[in-house]
């Protein structure tokens, strides 16, 4: 790939290249940012601000210890006096909290803290898709097709789950996201992928687009339908991440013109390539996916998510889990710098809240009044002259009631946002063939809409599907709670009868004659049939493939997801369809294959042996040290290492002796600390009590 030219288009073509030049986006804005409370949060770290909010790593603080770290979002102050911006916001942010999914950054909470409405959501460790892509244009590479169809493929099954949620009473919530670009899509250090600010794009969209900076850089990725400002469903959604799947894999911006009415112009009618003319290395089938996608009319488009992560799911070479430890690798070599850094600024900062909020030990519930200007809202102003002022000692006591009374709104007001722990599972069924009327979906008897979200977990359940014609199916699926589970049932057309054969057909029985001895054995009549070698598969059974390891117990995956357990007979393939294999034993190393179902009432075997893995040696664990005030001189098992801070020092797992001495603050203290394999370790010492 070229290097871009200074406009950010490629000298060697004439759509413009993905994503800048720049080296990355740093973790922190602010690299002299000090903590400092924000209601019932600390706000630790400043790592973003945009044309809407401010953005902050946070921390709050709980009874007995409790902490959590979340990411704060914090409206400028020019939104709020506007009544009606707030009202959406509000509605918007109360609707994100409903969407509680693998592939959806969760939000915790939301209010008003001063002039400052905010939202606190779940805190991800990784970068936005927009940082990695500009990573790779200034390495001059390109993401690996297999990590980009795995992105698309996370995106869309966290899109599925927003456009089916229902309400309490089973009617559909309508979320569209409208703003499925790069920015909006997380990935995280561990591999996961994650969508971000659903709702809040829905009210920057609705914002008037004379306003500087709310729909800046945001028309590229719009479907042509939001693009001419029409209603649009979650049909627009899948259009804009067809978009973000093209230039994913190749590389270049597809949209992307020098200003918005040109870009709103290439969006109605400019040419769209296959990604395979830009990248050879893009096999046909994902071609295919992304063309479908990019339909400008939406009845041509996929109608779900669900059917274009399904398709995805297809086109991907390996499981999920194993191309999320490649995604993992990948980013932890190309951000390995940021990574480390934001770790360091987290825990400076996480400690530096710590020390401000906790008073000798004790965790202080209350608010500084003083601090956050609220006095004047708490008693009202006496006249001096009209009474006399109150007695000390009363005075003294109402601190307690006061000290109550904020607990209790605490309390009150972080509860109602605190999401509760999934108590069910979500199934969906896919019928296939496609379009059968009269289908009727039992689980354990009784009728279900779909999708149901009501499946109890941790047992097994039967699900049957019936149609008019067909053959019913009845298979069994257990879920865990809070998952969501897709299944396809494949209904097999009853046969016909067969018509009745003419008697002429059948040969007229004939007097058996006494055998002569040594009489040459007759050929057998024409109208007679060979007995068959092997036997026919039966029209209507299903095909079947039987799975075995060596040693037995290994888990069967097909297709990324865990079917049963060898020795396993697999009959939910469709006849001529391959899949992917894999066999994991723990202990043993895993094995994958390709497997074609047979046709229907035809079975085939599959078998691999499973080669017992070597115990690598233990990882070693990783040890922070921490003095305050001023620093020291730390010592492990008797060595010098460094001064403090100390920060990610490797050592071997077990016990080792810790000692920190300054000598001019007369510092010296020995501890003993149990390091853990592959875990980081944290000693703080406060010298100042």
């Amino acid at each position: 790939m070229s290097d871009p030219k200074p406009d950010g288009t490629d000298p060697d073509a004439s759509q413009p290249t993905a994503f800048g030049g720049t080296s990355g986006i740093l973790p922190s804005v602010d690299a002299e940012f000090v903590p400092e409370p924000f209601g019932k949060y600390w706000l630790i770290d400043k790592i973003a601000t945009g044309g809407m909010a401010h953005v902050f790593r946070a921390k709050a603080f709980g009874h007995s210890g409790f902490e959590k770290v979340v990411v704060i979002k914090r409206i400028l102050g020019k939104y709020a006096d506007d009544p009606e911006f707030v009202e959406m916001f509000i509605d918007e942010a109360k609707l994100s909290a409903q969407l509680s999914h693998p592939n959806i950054v969760q939000v915790y909470d939301f209010g008003k803290y001063g002039p400052n409405h905010f939202i606190a959501m779940e805190a991800v460790e990784g970068k936005d898709l927009k940082a990695l892509l500009r990573r790779e244009t200034r390495l001059g590479s390109r993401l690996p097709v297999q990590l980009t169809a795995y992105i698309a493929s996370e995106v869309a099954r966290g899109l599925h789950y927003a456009h089916e949620r229902v309400d309490g009473a089973g009617r559909p919530l309508g979320v569209v996201h409208r703003d499925v670009s790069p920015s909006n899509v997380l990935l995280g250090y561990d591999g996961h992928v994650r969508i971000v600010d659903f709702g809040i794009a829905q009210v920057e969209s609705s914002q008037s687009a004379t306003e500087s900076g709310i729909l800046k850089g945001k028309y590229s990725y719009m479907s042509p339908e939001q693009a001419r400002a029409e209603a649009i469903d979650a049909r627009s959604d899948l259009f804009s991440l067809g978009i973000l799947l093209w230039e994913l894999l190749t590389g270049h911006r597809l949209f992307k013109k020098p200003n918005e009415l040109e870009t709103l112009d290439a969006i109605q009618q400019a040419p769209i390539d296959p990604p395979s003319r830009w990248n050879p290395d893009v096999p046909p089938e994902l071609d295919a996916i992304c063309l479908r996608a990019l339909q400008r009319n939406p009845a041509e488009r996929y109608q779900r998510a669900e059917k274009m992560q399904l398709d995805l799911g297809d086109a991907l070479p390996a499981s999920a889990d194993r191309l999320r430890g490649e995604l993992s690798d990948w980013m932890g070599r190309r951000f390995a710098r940021e990574q480390e850094f934001e770790r360091q600024r987290l825990e400076q900062g996480a400690r530096m809240a710590a020390e401000l909020h906790y008073d000798g030990g004790e965790l202080d519930l209350d608010f500084d009044e003083a601090e956050h200007d609220v006095a004047p809202s708490i008693s009202p102003v006496r006249d001096a002259a009209a009474e006399p002022a109150p007695a000390p000692a009363p005075k003294r006591r109402v601190w307690p009631w006061l000290l109550v009374l904020f607990v209790g709104i605490g309390l009150a007001l972080w509860q109602p946002w605190t999401p509760a722990a999934p108590t069910t599972g979500t199934l969906n069924v896919v019928v296939l063939p496609a379009g059968l009327e009269g289908v009727v979906i039992t689980l354990d008897g009784e009728r279900i809409p779909l999708p149901f979200d009501g499946v109890t977990p941790g047992q097994k359940h039967a699900l049957r599907v019936e149609a008019p014609g067909y053959e019913a199916r009845t298979r069994p699926v257990e879920l865990v709670a809070g998952q969501r589970y897709a299944v396809e049932v494949q209904l097999t057309a009853v046969p016909k009868p067969e018509a009745t054969p003419a008697p002429a057909a059948t040969p007229t029985p004939r007097p058996r004659a006494t055998p002569r001895p040594r009489a040459t054995p007759r050929a057998t009549p024409s109208s007679t049939p060979p007995p068959a070698a092997t036997p026919e598969p039966v029209a209507g059974e299903p095909p079947s493939v039987r799975f075995v390891t060596d040693p037995t117990g290994g888990r069967v995956f097909v297709d990324g997801r865990k079917v049963g357990t060898a020795p396993f007979t697999w009959t939910q393939g469709r006849p001529g369809r391959s899949y992917n294999v894999e066999f994991r034993l723990d202990g043993h190393r895993s094995v994958q294959a390709t497997v074609t179902a047979p046709e229907a009432g035809g079975d085939v075997r599959l078998s691999r042996t499973l080669e017992p893995v070597q115990e690598a040696a233990p990882k070693p664990g990783l040890l922070n040290v921490q003095v305050s005030p001023g620093w020291a001189k730390v010592f492990v098992d008797g060595a010098y290492v460094s001064t403090t801070p100390l920060i990610g020092h490797p050592l071997t797992p077990g016990s080792h002796t810790i000692k920190v001495v300054n000598e001019r603050q007369g510092i010296e203290q020995t501890d003993s600390v149990r390091i853990e394999s592959g875990e980081r370790t944290i000693k703080a010492y406060n010298f100042d009590r």
